[in-house]
């Protein structure tokens, strides 16, 4: 295809999918998220760009995949090394991995046929890059400041993500039903049967959107190692760990809270009972 085509059939493929219900954002609407939306734009130029240059070669969007990962894993290495270069490097491989991130989807749907198999490796890539940036900045922060509280602090927030009991109850329910965790999971946060406590409201919010570190915080945090770097000294970088830290926290309980007062497998066992009968 040409650079043109491509771009353009870039630009029209990722309009229909920010403005699906999973992410409900117009890349056009500048008012509401002008920086959202010049972010947009350049990792579909740079990804348009890179998947020209590479889609008459054996590079496949599963190698692609593989490299987010990398790359992810590479930049908190880099971060967690006490060394002003490899800080700034490991800051611009975090901030222009996303252009990786959507290379391997518009390269498949370029060249291949995209596959469920490429879709749960992009989403694994994501994984190992908020694994690997919290990391790599907790480790930062104890660089520089020499406080071994950052890292006692960077093993709680792993070890309570690891410890998610609602990902493991999603995970046994579907390998029992035989249905996939995704779906599993969107039944279980869109529930049809709404409840009037505002406290069981705000955690669903928060596990629905929970470790999801979302570009513009992560960009933010970036920036501000740029200047605490050029400051020699922490500023406001470690009020956002302890934000990280505190809902991780929340998190965890309030997975436990609404796993016990949700009626999932209440409606999973009538579902059964009802089969059972017909």
């Amino acid at each position: 295809m040409k650079y043109q085509d491509i771009r353009k059939f870039s630009y029209k493929t990722e309009k229909k999918v920010l403005k699906s219900e999973q992410h409900n954002f117009d890349m056009n609407n500048w008012l509401h998220s002008p920086y959202t939306c010049l972010k947009v734009r350049l990792y579909i130029e740079l990804a348009s760009l890179i998947v020209y240059l590479i889609q008459n070669t054996n590079i496949k969007p599963n190698h692609i995949s593989y490299l987010y990962a990398i790359a992810g894993i590479v930049g908190g290495i880099f971060l967690s090394i006490n060394n002003y270069y490899f800080i700034i490097v490991g800051i611009l491989i975090i901030f222009f991995k996303v252009v990786i991130d959507g290379s391997d989807g518009l390269l498949a749907r370029v060249k291949y046929k995209p596959s469920n198999f490429g879709a749960a490796l992009d989403s694994w890539g994501g994984l190992v890059g908020e694994y690997s940036f919290i990391i790599g900045f907790g480790l930062y922060l104890f660089n520089m400041t020499q406080n071994l509280n950052f890292i006692y602090l960077t093993l709680l927030i792993v070890f309570l993500k690891t410890l998610n009991l609602k990902n493991y109850i999603l995970l046994y329910i579907g390998s029992k039903k035989q249905q996939s965790s995704a779906y599993i999971s969107k039944k279980f946060l869109r529930k049809k049967r709404q409840t009037s406590n505002n406290i069981i409201d705000f955690v669903k919010n928060l596990i629905k959107n929970g470790y999801n570190y979302q570009a513009k915080t992560v960009d933010l945090i970036l920036l501000i190692m740029l200047i605490e770097l050029n400051q020699g000294r922490v500023i406001f970088s470690n009020y956002f760990f302890y934000i990280f830290v505190l809902r991780g926290l929340i998190i965890f309980l309030g997975a436990i809270l609404l796993i016990k007062k949700d009626d999932f497998f209440t409606d999973s066992a009538n579902k059964n009972t009802r089969y059972k009968k017909k």
